[in-house]
């Protein structure tokens, strides 16, 4: 694992100049995973995220880290973008020293029109938990250690590992997935297109192909946990909620996907 996160760390860091990694893609193989809660490794588990059942997905690409203020500018420059418009408190856009923080106070709205401008789309929620835990159905992105600062910005110390805030995407590569995607737990929760439903694991049974959520619904899904998130819960790879659609706070933000 050491080697891994070390060799994604210098690769990230050599990213840092051009392209910068927020704007690099991993691709994701077709195939299976298991989806949702595993009672028997996870005493946190909850209605919502049951039960685990096996999912395909058709390969994909998702964002290294999640959309960064600065690539969020562009959007708006363009006229195609809102300003994030709530930002009464802890706002990243348009903040000093900000730029490659992610940006913040988003509807999920606001993240869809960004991604179908920049040639993307939302993630669904089948494809971010991929992306997130792989194959081998761990807890975290980075296994089955217990959530720290060493691997997430959480709460730990204080809100943001102590900074009161989100950092910098790619600031913790010890809490690398898999996929070697970045900050899949913590900084900000992450909107992704599917509707919400507490019970629509069912709808799979023991398995499902390339799920979209339910048909209807009045909320959409974040996923990831964000700089406030406190102890193993909401960091984990299968933590899901549910809010509506023109909800913003300084904890949402997002990334995006693409089919090759």
């Amino acid at each position: 694992m050491a080697h891994r996160t070390s060799a994604l760390l210098a690769t990230v860091l050599a990213l840092t100049s051009c392209p910068p990694p927020e704007e690099t893609m991993q691709k994701i193989a077709a195939g299976s995973f298991t989806m949702g809660c595993d009672e028997a490794k996870d005493p946190t588990c909850n209605a919502r995220e049951k039960p685990k059942h096996e999912v395909t997905l058709e390969e994909y690409e998702i964002d290294t880290t999640e959309v960064t203020a600065r690539l969020y500018k562009l959007c708006v420059e363009d006229d195609a973008c809102e300003v994030p418009t709530a930002c009464v408190d802890g706002c990243n856009y348009g903040a000093a020293d900000k730029d490659d923080f992610p940006v913040n106070n988003v509807s999920w709205l606001q993240a869809d029109t960004y991604c179908r401008w920049a040639g993307k789309r939302l993630c669904t929620e089948a494809e971010w938990e991929k992306a997130a835990r792989g194959t081998d159905g761990r807890k975290f992105p980075w296994g089955d250690q217990d959530a720290s600062c060493e691997y997430a910005v959480m709460q730990d110390g204080g809100n943001g590992c102590g900074t009161d805030g989100t950092m910098a995407v790619g600031s913790k590569p010890a809490g690398v997935s898999p996929n070697n995607v970045l900050d899949m737990a913590g900084n900000v929760w992450e909107w992704v297109n599917d509707l919400y439903s507490s019970t629509y694991y069912n709808e799979c049974g023991a398995s499902c192909s390339d799920p979209q959520g339910p048909a209807s619904g009045e909320f959409r899904v974040v996923r990831g946990g964000c700089f406030v998130s406190a102890g193993n819960v909401d960091l984990r790879t299968t933590a899901r909620a549910g809010f509506k659609p023109d909800a913003v706070a300084n904890g949402f933000g997002f990334r995006c996907c693409r089919t090759p």
